[in-house]
């Protein structure tokens, strides 16, 4: 009875996710438009991620076109297929049939994936193969076939081509080694295995290995720099509100009823092994949080195996339960895509309401006969190009070569140091000062936009 409701309402939430994505007014968010570009564009790496997501877009776009509905439509399949790896996840550590389905049904409900689905993200694309990657995990250690490792290294490789994050997975499974016998003897005793697991990873990350080389490991300071180290200071509020976040991305009930039967946990193989994949990663987070900052999906990979280790507990003590937090995640799944599909006011929505009505504007009123377009911000810059991408518009981004470059734009379409053509600017008429020729700058207009704090200046430039 469960199972079917569950599977029930996971159809309606599907429903509900493709209308609203077909009736919103919203634009895409400015990272879903520079991965965008980056598929027009492929390459062995970028500026800030590794290239899979641009692969994925490019794929999908070659034979559906480049609609924001099909962008969107991505990380929405992607999910579902997430889900079904989930279930036999379940399968293989617990060997129930009805308690696989129902941890598939009720991971796809999950608030986290609700709300990740309207974003197309790398995240998207590390959860499937992160999962994909603990499966063969298992059965290399239920299995130690040489093929088994083969292919573990395979999708942990690809792993690391959505997300350099993927790295907690070879930090997990130390940990789990290091906790758990037969694993121990499996990755450690037995050589073979291991040179096979890590011979068929750096195969699969060779090409990217290389590009980072050439480019002078551009992609790994970047992260290394967004993670902010450098910057420590102590802030247990942002560590609790990461906590917070955490319990909400799961499920707030759920997660309520599994805190008063955590003392019914047994360490067998399988609650080490999903604590293993999900407790260090949450540690290390938290940890990050509370010393500079982070994000929410910082710890996305984390979910999928403390989800499952979740359900498990609850199962055993009652399926109601479960099924009331499927009906309780179903709620607020319809209540975000109904704000979704009114293209609601809300502040939180603001980075993403009215972008196309301002490229409107700026293609209309001020481009007219012109054909160069300099944008400073990143993430407007990558709206623009995506909305005006059927125009004969040629946009650039300033970049003095005198500074460090701080996104893939000033790599790939730098406005350079001796550029004379005319051209509109969107930005700090500051940031041009670096150009060698002589110039006039004058504001033509400044607008005030919903998803910008400050209304914009707009200026012509000309030589």
């Amino acid at each position: 009875m469960y199972i079917r409701s569950t599977f029930i309402i996971l159809s309606l939430s599907l429903l509900v996710k493709l209308i609203a994505i077909y009736l919103t007014n919203f634009d895409l968010f400015g990272d879903e438009a520079q991965y965008w570009i980056w598929s027009q564009s492929l390459d062995f790496g970028y500026y800030s991620k590794p290239p899979f997501i641009a692969w994925v877009i490019s794929s999908f776009t070659f034979f559906l076109g480049n609609s924001f509905l099909i962008i969107k439509i991505i990380p929405i399949i992607f999910y579902i297929i997430s889900g079904y790896v989930v279930y036999l996840l379940s399968l293989e550590l617990f060997n129930n049939k009805n308690k696989a389905v129902l941890t598939a049904g009720s991971f796809y409900l999950m608030p986290a994936v609700s709300f990740s689905s309207f974003i197309l993200s790398t995240d998207v694309f590390l959860i499937l193969f992160w999962s994909l990657s603990l499966l063969f995990f298992l059965k290399s250690i239920r299995s130690p076939l040489k093929i088994n490792f083969f292919i573990l290294g395979i999708f942990v490789g690809i792993s690391f081509l959505t997300k350099y994050a993927a790295v907690y997975f070879l930090i997990s499974t130390l940990v789990l080694i290091f906790l758990d016998k037969k694993t121990r003897t499996i990755f450690i005793y037995k050589l073979t295995n291991l040179l096979i697991f890590i011979g068929s990873l750096l195969l699969v990350l060779l090409p990217n290995i290389i590009w980072n080389n050439n480019m002078g490991w551009i992609t790994l300071l970047h992260t290394s720099e967004n993670a902010g180290l450098s910057r420590t200071i102590i802030n247990l509020l942002q560590g609790f509100e990461f906590i917070l976040s955490q319990t909400l991305m799961l499920g707030p009930f759920l997660f309520i009823i599994f805190v008063f039967i955590i003392k019914k946990i047994t360490f067998s193989f399988q609650t080490k092994f999903l604590l293993s994949f999900s407790i260090p990663i949450f540690l290390i987070v938290l940890l990050e949080s509370i010393l500079v900052r982070a994000n929410a999906n910082w710890a996305a990979v984390a979910l999928v195996s403390f989800f499952i280790l979740m359900i498990n507990q609850v199962y055993e003590t009652s399926k109601k339960v479960i099924f009331i937090n499927n009906i309780f995640n179903f709620i607020f799944c319809l209540f975000f895509y109904l704000l979704v599909a009114s293209s609601s006011s809300l502040s939180f929505f603001d980075r993403i309401n009215g972008i196309s009505s301002f490229a409107k504007l700026i293609d209309e009123k001020h481009l007219k006969d012109k054909e160069k377009l300099v944008v400073e911000d990143r993430m407007l810059y990558s709206n623009l190009r995506y909305i005006l991408r059927n125009s004969k518009v040629k946009m650039y981004m300033p970049y003095d070569p005198k500074n460090k470059i701080s996104n893939h734009f000033q790599m790939s379409d730098p406005l350079n140091q001796n550029f004379g053509e005319d051209f509109l600017f969107i930005g700090n008429e500051s940031q041009l000062d670096y150009l060698k020729k002589n110039k006039k700058i004058k504001k033509v207009d400044n607008v005030s936009v919903l998803f910008n704090k400050m209304s914009i200046n707009i200026y012509e430039v000309t030589f």
